[in-house]
């Protein structure tokens, strides 16, 4: 199975989708996608010899018959596309055809009415039967997938009315979280789940999968997770007042686009607020906050004596976590291993030095998800800990001689380690791969809700106290212009 294919044949049509709507067929643009896309759909279909089914069923992609299970999370926004068109399978049987594939992506996005059937690229040919996705991890990936949906769908009634309501948006998080509190390791397994066309919206997703494991490792219940877990979902929200031209700048900022850029924590307090009303302090606190930084230094600055509420300080470590594992357009990916170096750095200025410590405890030095280089050769991916500090579960993937294998499962030793490496600079995708490879099960029970003994206590962890604050901190910010 090649999903690395079909998540470029799926990623090729959204960005001709897109273009479609903004250009006519005939546009450089447009002409540009449409060979991308159709060398894509030609890739995909190899030399033709037997035909390549992409089948859509349950709010999942197959590739013959075998769930995508990722490739499904990542393209979640093509798949109802797809879907309202009613195409239940997309078959590529033999030569693609340039111009065919153009008027297959032009029906998609609904630019023509017509398809004419019987060709090299054919709709609704193979229906899919058996059973959906049933797999251990599904109901978890299903929650993930509606978070990203909810974020798209607030994102874009922000950009088009300024405003969204926080309903949707407090469902979809205490789905999330009961999935999430419920699989253990899994779900910091899930938070490697990338995406760099849509960032924000899975970068999101991520921090608050981590906030909230992170959360429950201090000792915190369900019920105080959820206000947590949807300030960390919305802590970007303000940056729908960037423009995508500032936010993808490829180089350094100069001091007008810094400082529009230094807006979007208030403008994304501003809006939770309006949206939410009372018992969303919290939220709009993480929002305002996430960048003040535990002394005070960031922005905005919250006052001399300040320090920002303990649900901003969790998530702080959680966000930037993730975005220095994650590829943009203007920086490289960073090794997990490499983003804790960087946590520990900054913990007493950027970073609460208790939160930070209960994160790193948490992932552990290799967080689940890391591609290890062995001192012999072989690539080990991460599963999850064992509870030993020397030694780490996982699975070997590669051999020496940089030969693919099944996954097998191993446990190493610290002490094997001879480097940690970027999973996609050698084309793993972490969780994809964790859960084929048969461990589910170990995964599952997994970073368990342990509790950091004493740090309520250190922390200072009060509901009432925590509002309190929250309410003191937005109170600078709701009459601001």
């Amino acid at each position: 199975m090649n999903e690395s294919k079909v998540q470029e044949f799926l990623k090729r049509m959204q960005a001709v989708l897109s273009q479609l709507n903004l250009y006519p067929a005939n546009h450089p643009n447009s002409q540009r996608a449409l060979r991308d896309g159709w060398k894509a759909a030609a890739d995909l279909a190899g030399d033709g010899n037997d035909d390549v089914v992409i089948g859509l069923k349950g709010y999942a992609f197959f590739l013959n018959g075998e769930l995508l299970a990722y490739t499904s999370l990542m393209f979640a926004n093509l798949y109802q596309d797809l879907t309202a068109r009613e195409i239940e399978s997309i078959t590529l049987a033999g030569e693609t055809d340039a111009e065919e594939y153009a008027g297959f992506v032009r029906y998609v996005g609904e630019h023509t009415e017509d398809f004419e059937a019987g060709g090299s690229i054919r709709i609704n040919e193979s229906r899919l039967v058996g059973p959906e996705d049933e797999s251990a991890f599904a109901d978890l990936r299903f929650s993930y997938s509606g978070v990203v949906g909810t974020l798209r769908n607030l994102d874009h009634r922000v950009a088009r009315e300024g405003t969204f309501e926080m309903g949707p948006v407090m469902e979809a998080v205490e789905e999330l979280i009961g999935q999430a509190l419920g699989t253990g390791g899994a779900s910091l397994l899930l938070s490697t789940v990338k995406s760099h066309d849509e960032y924000t919206f899975y970068h999101s997703v991520n921090t608050c999968l981590m906030a909230v494991a992170t959360g429950r490792y201090l000792g915190l219940n369900q019920k105080d997770l959820v206000p947590i877990g949807a300030g960390a979902l919305l802590h970007d929200i303000g940056k729908v007042a960037i423009s995508p031209q500032i936010l993808n700048y490829p180089g350094r900022l100069d001091r007008e686009q810094w400082k529009e850029v230094t807006i979007h924590p208030q403008e994304g307090a501003q809006a939770i607020i309006a949206a939410g009303g009372p018992g969303h302090e919290i939220a709009a606190t993480i929002a305002l906050e996430h960048h003040a930084r535990f002394d005070g230094l960031g922005y905005p600055r919250l006052g001399a004596e300040a320090v920002p509420h303990l649900a901003s300080r969790l998530v702080a470590v959680s966000d930037v976590y993730d975005a220095i594992t994650t590829r943009r357009s203007y920086r490289r990916a960073e090794t997990p291993h490499r983003a804790l170096q960087i946590l520990l750095q900054g913990a007493g200025g950027a970073f609460d030095p208790d939160i930070v410590k209960s994160f790193i405890s948490l992932m552990g030095i290799f967080p689940p998800g890391s591609v290890l280089r062995l001192l012999t050769g072989e690539l080990v991916l991460i599963s999850h800990h064992g509870g030993m500090t020397d030694r780490l579960e996982g699975v070997m993937v590669r051999t020496a001689a940089g030969e693919d294998i099944e996954p097998e499962p191993v446990t190493i030793e610290t002490g094997q380690i001879g480097q940690q490496i970027l999973a996609e600079s050698v084309g793993i995708e972490p969780a994809a791969l964790l859960e084929r490879a048969g461990v589910a099960e170990q995964i599952l029970a997994s970073a368990s809700p342990h509790v950091d003994e004493g740090a309520i206590e250190r922390s200072g962890i009060d509901e009432e106290a925590l509002k309190d604050q929250a309410a003191r901190s937005l109170s600078s910010i709701v009459d601001r212009d």
